[in-house]
């Protein structure tokens, strides 16, 4: 099912806070432009000189999902909920792995406009949003 962990992202509150943090105790560096999202957020992928790996995000829409989701995991050693947020998985077959995720339980939703991805509901792994990525000729 799952091939490789191709990225993962960090909810922060302050997006331009969140980068230094990474850049100064890291090394990684933004690999894109800071950019709004229609989820609701808004983004950078950070990295070294070969791959992306780390997408920093912060909600830009106090309704969206990722909002929704650092308020529920707020307490009072993380008052603002920051921390991981998604891990973004390549699978050999999306079809397939989207199926086991539904037959053993879990809710999973697709956009026809990203048909190569599919997002695993929190609630259903742990707590952690999953995304499943197919191969590139899906």
């Amino acid at each position: 099912m799952w091939q490789e962990i191709k990225y993962f992202s960090v909810a922060v509150t302050d997006l331009e806070a969140g980068i230094k943090v990474y850049e100064d105790m890291f090394g990684l560096k933004p690999m894109t432009e800071i950019t709004e999202t229609r989820w609701g957020f808004r983004a950078v992928m950070l990295g070294n000189d070969d791959r992306m790996q780390v997408e920093m995000v912060q909600p830009s829409n106090p309704e969206s999902p990722l909002a929704r989701f650092m308020k529920e995991r707020s307490r009072p050693q993380n008052q603002h909920g920051e921390g991981v947020y998604i891990i973004g998985v390549v699978v050999d077959d999306l079809a397939e792995s989207v199926a086991r995720v539904r037959q053993h339980g879990g809710k999973v939703a697709q956009d026809p406009e990203l048909p190569n991805l599919a997002w695993v509901h929190p609630l259903a792994s742990k707590y952690v949003l999953i995304e499943l990525q197919g191969p590139p000729s899906e």
